[in-house]
């Protein structure tokens, strides 16, 4: 029989081992640890309801910070680990558990990236047996950060170019500079140290010509998925597959979807990418699509799948019919933003992102301004003009659909 936890201990399941957390959130005081012993827990717990057990946790944990700032501990390393666990949140949903991991992991790859070592002294090489005239490479993590220049962000960015893209080492370069940024809240005597990712080389990344995809299913392409997919027994591929077409809505805010938030005129989007909640309204045809389904899973979700189950049972689909080398399953979202804005205009941005829910209408025409052949002047573009707005996004914060629409 499973044992009740006392109140302010929460189970936290970890996919090797299991953890309690005791989380308080008071005026006078606040404090998130996670024990692996219940005991410990209950222990801690019980300290913080007491004047003296707090002040005895904030003795605690200011001498453990002192101890980080006497032992004189500079190393990327550690501010890399500090960062993680201030800045990286636990997850509460499997969207936010995948981001997580994949930010941990870019840390991971940064802090194990060896380098040269540009500051190792001929002293410290014969101190090591080392050959005087041989350079010296260390990982990242055992740099100084306070010796971090320029340069080393530049030989970093020719390492990494040897195995991935432009574009996945300036995602690694934005991470470092996070953590830099940060630095003066682990210790406040780094707060006017230079952050060396603001001076690296940018011709080191800015040759490169970086590929804006841009695919778009044809109408055969569908057919096709379509009727590969009917055939199935489980719906859900086909289910999924179409809201997306019908919708715009991605993978992980398909997936996770339940019956209480879609309402007569919209979805009411509470996984998305942002984290933040938004409004996808509803064409006649997915309204009447969105009628047809029915919840099978636990908490009104209408589909059982995993992020990570379904995009296996996608990518091995894919494959069966040959699409895998052509076809995303994003691009379905690049699909009906295609054919929307081929139905209300090309210039009509502000409506497009209203009724897909988005917040930035500068994002918008960045990233799909050349999905349909270009239109001549279009109301919209009258309407700025008449109200002298420079872009879309000043007319946005003017545009609204009422839910009656």
């Amino acid at each position: 029989m499973a044992t009740t936890l006392p109140r302010g201990i929460q189970l936290v399941r970890k996919p090797t081992t299991i953890y309690y957390r005791v989380k308080v959130s008071r005026k006078d005081f606040k404090c998130d640890k996670y024990f692996k012993d219940i005991n410990e827990a209950k222990a801690f717990l019980a300290l913080t309801k007491a004047k003296k057990g707090q002040e005895l946790i904030y003795s605690v944990e200011t001498e453990k910070k002192q101890i980080a700032l006497d032992n004189n501990n500079y190393e990327f390393g550690y501010f890399v680990d500090l960062y993680a666990q201030d800045y990286i949140k636990e997850p509460t949903n499997e969207l936010q558990r995948r981001n997580r991991n994949n930010k941990l992991s870019f840390l991971k790859t940064i802090k194990n990236t060896s380098i040269l070592d540009r500051n190792i002294t001929l002293e410290k090489k014969l101190e090591l047996a080392l050959d005087p005239d041989e350079p010296v490479y260390k990982f990242l993590k055992g740099f100084d950060v306070r010796e971090i220049r320029a340069i080393d962000i530049n030989n970093y960015i020719k390492t990494r170019l040897k195995t991935i893209k432009p574009i996945s080492v300036s995602r690694e370069i934005t991470f470092i500079s996070n953590v830099y940024r940060k630095l003066q809240y682990f210790n406040e005597s780094l707060a006017d140290l230079t952050n060396p990712t603001k001076n690296y080389d940018k011709e080191l990344l800015g040759h490169y010509t970086i590929t804006k995809r841009e695919v778009i299913l044809s109408q055969q392409q569908e057919e096709l998925i379509y009727s590969k997919l009917i055939e199935k027994s489980n719906k859900d591929l086909y289910n999924i597959t179409r809201l997306s077409l019908l919708t715009a809505m991605r993978r992980s805010e398909i997936v996770y979807l339940t019956q209480e938030q879609v309402k007569s005129t919209y979805i009411q989007l509470t996984h998305t990418k942002s984290n933040k909640p938004r409004k996808v309204y509803l064409t006649k045809d997915a309204r009447d699509f969105i009628t047809t389904l029915k919840p099978n899973a636990e908490n009104g979700r209408f589909f059982s799948y995993s992020i990570g189950g379904f995009e296996k049972m996608w990518t091995d689909f894919l494959k069966s019919v040959e699409l895998h080398k052509k076809i995303r399953f994003h691009d379905l979202r690049r699909t009906n933003i295609s054919r929307l804005l081929s139905k209300i205009g090309q210039g009509n941005s502000v409506l497009a992102t209203e009724i897909l829910g988005l917040q930035s209408v500068r994002k918008f025409e960045e990233l799909h301004s050349s999905i349909v052949a270009p239109e001549e002047v279009t109301t919209q573009e009258q309407a700025m003009k008449s109200l002298g707005h420079a872009s879309g996004q000043q007319t946005k914060h003017y545009y609204n659909i009422t839910e009656e629409s």
